[in-house]
């Protein structure tokens, strides 16, 4: 059983921690009365000029302390991690239950953390969460969440989460909704189940909880080829893609019309898929939900604009291979001709098919280490390969199957080296890769 209180870590010296005698292996119990569970609730509760802090020492003594922060920044103390809420559904989409036998062991946990929607964008279901937990997002702010709502229909909805009753989704929404907490929605979309009608009556209740629902985000599913998904549901093609925008279209112009954003957006992987082209980043707005694959495509195509119109114009000797999935191959293809014509460098984009997952997995960011490694093989990667930075965990430092970028190297005997987040970062990466003097005005 999970001892009571937040347990410390470090104390940094000379802090009111310090002063106060606290050590590593004290426990934080109270602050104001009010029970610390992790770091977030720690740092609300010590937003206050003056605490009343309860501590437990390592011999089991407890001890109370008034502390005076109105000179301070923070009380100086590094705190255990939370342990992160799991997933209690079963959903029909799952993705972690497509995945193979050596994974990263991060992808394996099915997480449903409203503190990780707040923190880091993951999406939540709402199922876990009892009414002290909500009461505590409304009181400490977490805003904005990410809600996987795929359904607004109650028996659709817990279809589609594999659970045996109805969850009050429409009740919590409206509850976090008027206690100021702003949601950005999330449809996984799977044809001939929440498609249709369904997908018209999810969308539309969601949008007469706005401007408190914020954005919605359709997806299509995803369908390795482990387990039986393949064989249960349909994919998403091109044909049904292309039908997709022409439905959604008219109601995007209904909604900006009344509220000035489109509210709804499609997955980049739609237009790709549909053979349709990417919209402008007008069509994006603030791109909310860039993260879900909403407008990273526009995003990156903008900012290799910028980025060329800012680097003049050089020959200079740069030889290496860039990989990327077969769903962006294209746009990054035509990017790097354009930046060899330019530039004078001989780069190369190879076009990497999932054999991890599936071939049906296009995204760049779910490549395994053994499938660029099977890409390449037979060609020459010139002086060295860059990879796509989503595909490696940015805790963990490793590709989907364990792999690290230094495993590649060791394989290949070049360098390698993950491709940065951003277009600038990319372009970075360049040069730095480059000989010194010869690449400065890059």
């Amino acid at each position: 059983m999970r001892k009571k209180g937040l347990r410390i870590l470090e104390v940094e010296p000379g802090t009111p921690a310090d002063e106060l005698g606290l050590a590593p292996g004290d426990r934080i119990l109270t602050i104001n009365d009010r029970e610390i569970p992790d770091e977030l609730a720690l740092k609300f509760y010590l937003s206050e000029e003056c605490v009343d802090l309860t501590v437990e020492k390592q011999g089991g003594v407890e001890e109370s302390f008034e502390v005076d922060l109105s000179d301070r920044t923070h009380l100086g103390v590094k705190v255990e991690d939370f342990q992160t809420r799991t997933c209690g559904n079963a959903c029909l989409f799952c993705f972690i239950d497509q995945l193979p036998e050596g994974v990263r062991p991060s992808l394996k946990v099915k997480d449903d953390d409203y503190r990780l929607s707040f923190l880091h964008g993951n999406y939540i279901t709402l199922t876990n969460l009892p009414e002290r937990e909500l009461d505590r997002i409304i009181e400490q702010r977490l805003s904005p969440l990410y809600v996987s709502v795929h359904a607004t229909d109650p028996q659709l909805r817990a279809r589609m989460l594999g659970r045996k009753r109805p969850d009050d989704l429409n009740g919590k929404l409206t509850r976090l909704i008027r206690g100021m907490i702003r949601i950005h929605a999330q449809i996984v979309l799977m044809p001939e189940i929440n498609d249709g009608a369904n997908l018209r009556k999810t969308v539309f209740d969601l949008y007469e909880l706005h401007p408190g629902v914020q954005s919605i985000a359709i997806v299509p599913l995803g369908l390795s080829e482990h387990g039986n998904h393949r064989d249960r549901f349909a994919p998403v093609t091109g044909e049904y893609s292309r039908a997709l925008i022409e439905e959604v279209l008219p109601w995007q112009e209904n909604f900006r019309n009344r509220t000035g954003t489109n509210f709804a957006y499609l997955a980049d992987e739609f237009y790709i898929l549909g053979g349709v082209e990417i919209p402008d980043s007008d069509y994006y707005d603030d791109f909310a939900q860039i993260e879900d694959g909403i407008g990273m495509v526009r995003s990156f195509l903008d900012g290799f604009k910028t980025e060329m119109r800012r680097r003049r114009s050089r020959l200079l000797p740069l030889r290496g291979t860039i990989a990327t999935g077969t769903l962006f191959f294209p746009t990054l293809h035509s990017c790097i001709e354009q930046i060899n014509s330019r530039f004078g460098f001989q780069l190369q984009v190879l076009e990497t098919e999932n054999r991890f997952l599936g071939r049906s997995i296009t995204v760049a960011g779910l490549l395994a280490g053994r499938d660029i490694l099977a890409a390449l093989r037979g060609r020459d990667p010139g002086d060295f390969l860059i990879i796509p930075q989503e595909a490696v965990s940015r805790v963990e430092g490793i590709l989907l199957d364990n792999l690290t970028p230094a495993d590649l190297e060791r394989e290949i005997g070049k360098p390698v080296y993950p491709g940065g987040r951003t277009v600038r970062d990319f372009f970075r990466l360049l040069k730095s890769i480059g000989s010194g003097a010869e690449l400065k005005s890059l």
